[in-house]
């Protein structure tokens, strides 16, 4: 009787490190937002032409992807927000229009003047943030 009691309790014990574990993911970044940059990007074939997280001075795509998290953007504007990270200072906002269904999206012709790190982030109009991410811009040198 002992011996079974043991052997349900172990069962109980791993049962709910299971059902902790699957939670703990979801609250460290298992199903996170995602912010990410492209020199071009196609959306007829969900095409992501140089991602990454260096570029020259110039024009980008930012893609938001919020399908990990299950929901939908919810609003039917957003606005890209470039933060310079050495002063914290707004670099720029660029404004865009959404559908509040969607749950991936991407923003054309965000201009990223100056070298520097910058964290862009995708804003709703309350300012919340819906995805964020880090780039670093350099200057484009252009030999004669």
């Amino acid at each position: 009787m002992r011996e079974n009691l043991k052997f349900l309790f172990s069962l109980v014990i791993l049962i709910s490190l299971m059902f902790g574990c699957g939670k703990l993911s979801e609250l460290g970044g298992g199903s996170t937002n995602k912010l990410f940059f492209c020199e071009s990007y196609t959306p007829d074939n969900d095409k992501c032409e140089g991602k990454s997280t260096k570029y020259p001075e110039g024009f980008l795509t930012v893609v938001v992807d919020i399908r990990p998290s299950k929901a939908k953007i919810g609003v039917s504007s957003v606005n890209i927000n470039i933060t310079d990270l050495g002063s914290g200072t707004v670099a720029d906002t660029y404004p865009y229009t959404t559908d509040p269904t969607m749950d991936y999206v991407y923003f054309d012709k965000v201009d990223f003047k100056k070298p520097g790190k910058y964290k862009v982030s995708a804003l709703k109009p309350d300012g919340t943030v819906i995805a964020s991410s880090e780039i670093e811009i350099i200057e484009l040198i252009i030999d004669s």
